[in-house]
């Protein structure tokens, strides 16, 4: 190599890592300065068959939120159930929390947090199950602004 690419490869490689830390799951950047507001309404993942309704008063009703999930991304064991929900941080990064209220044998509450992302300028809630590195993750998409609503044909 020559003195002018090792100072191509010295310039580019600090930038190239720098954008690639700013980037999220997916290629996706994490969202930031999320308001309550822009997550009220009802999510659905059509992979994970999972549905998330956040309300404006805290309130939240969550139906088969995997919990388990197979490294072919089948689902072994699901949760539903109604609760609360709030935004929290992790890592200097926003993140939806729901807490469910399930009936299991070893617990009665369960805390769900699910990652923000944006996709062109749309948010998306990301919920990654087990071990990150296994990449099972479950997109979920808003289907309606407001909680209460059903979604039409075609979301």
């Amino acid at each position: 190599m020559n003195g002018r690419t090792w100072k191509w490869a010295l310039i580019t490689t600090p930038l190239v890592l720098s954008v690639s830390a700013c980037v999220g799951w997916g290629g996706y950047p994490p969202a930031k300065n999320v308001r309550e507001s822009q997550l009220v309404g009802t999510w659905h993942a059509r992979k994970c068959d999972t549905t998330v309704t956040l309300n404006p008063d805290g309130s939240a009703s969550a139906t088969g939120i995997p919990t388990e999930m197979e490294f072919d991304h089948k689902v072994t064991h699901r949760v539903s159930g109604d609760g609360t929900w709030g935004i929290g941080e992790f890592s200097g990064e926003q993140q939806l929390e729901v807490a469910v209220e399930v009936q299991a044998a070893s617990y009665s509450r369960l805390l769900v947090d699910f990652d923000l992302y944006r996709d062109k300028g749309r948010l998306l809630v990301a919920l990654t199950i087990g071990d990150p590195d296994s990449d099972n993750r479950c997109i979920l998409t808003k289907q309606s602004k407001t909680a209460g609503n059903t979604p039409t044909a075609g979301q």
